[in-house]
């Protein structure tokens, strides 16, 4: 008897879960069925997207950014978080440059987070420091041959970069950014503080503090955009 061969539809579905397809045949004749082959073909399973379990994105630089398009690095500069509290950064510079510290400030220096300090050292020499902010680490210590010479403000304040951090703090209940002595715009010998810090809620205060009596001159706040 002639043998009659009946393929049958195959029949394809990709499972959306695992991207796998597989495919059915079937063949029989009139005299009787055959069971027929089954055959199974393994898909490259979608490729995933960039989101991570811990709601980070990374960037085409590498670095993690959370929702806010923020990375790391800028948000622990503008909050203070992760970093060394300013005094003992102050302490950190002193070691490695004794003197007056007239500025501090966090900043982000290729990925990493630091601590800028301009000091007078006790060689009567302008310095620029950065300190590690996290492992307390020097990571440059030169001379600045063109800092602006305004010694007789730093002669002029009786409270250090650490002092003048401390009220600023107690002041806001947050956690210091930065402090900087300037000269006062009506008498340049005499100093003044200008201090910035975060508090619990986000909120970003801006000081002026007396340098001499370290009494509060300003204050004025700003809620952080985030």
């Amino acid at each position: 008897m002639k043998r009659k061969v009946i393929i049958a539809t195959a029949t394809a579905a990709v499972l959306i879960g695992g991207g796998t397809a597989t495919a059915f045949g079937v063949a029989g004749g009139d005299d009787g069925d055959r069971a027929g082959t089954a055959s199974q073909t393994h898909l490259r399973p979608a490729e995933h997207d960039d989101d991570h379990a811990d709601g980070q994105d990374r960037d085409d630089d590498g670095r993690d950014h959370d929702d806010d398009g923020k990375d790391d690095g800028d948000r622990a500069e503008d909050t203070g978080a992760g970093a060394l509290s300013h005094d003992r950064a102050a302490r950190a510079v002193l070691k490695a440059v004794p003197g007056t510290v007239t500025e501090l400030e966090l900043d982000t220096e290729r990925d990493r987070l630091v601590w800028e300090a301009d000091v007078l050292g006790k060689d009567a020499k302008w310095h620029e420091v950065k300190i590690d902010a996290v492992k307390g680490g020097v990571v440059t210590n030169r001379v600045d041959d063109h800092k602006d010479d305004d010694r007789a403000t730093v002669r002029a304040a009786k409270i250090d970069a650490a002092g003048i951090g401390d009220k600023a703090a107690a002041r806001t209940g947050g956690t210091v950014t930065s402090v900087s002595l300037e000269a006062d715009r009506d008498d340049h010998d005499k100093g003044r503080w200008e201090a910035e810090t975060v508090d619990k809620k986000g909120q970003e205060h801006e000081l002026v503090l007396d340098g001499t009596s370290g009494k509060v001159l300003h204050h004025e706040t700003e809620q952080d955009d985030d």
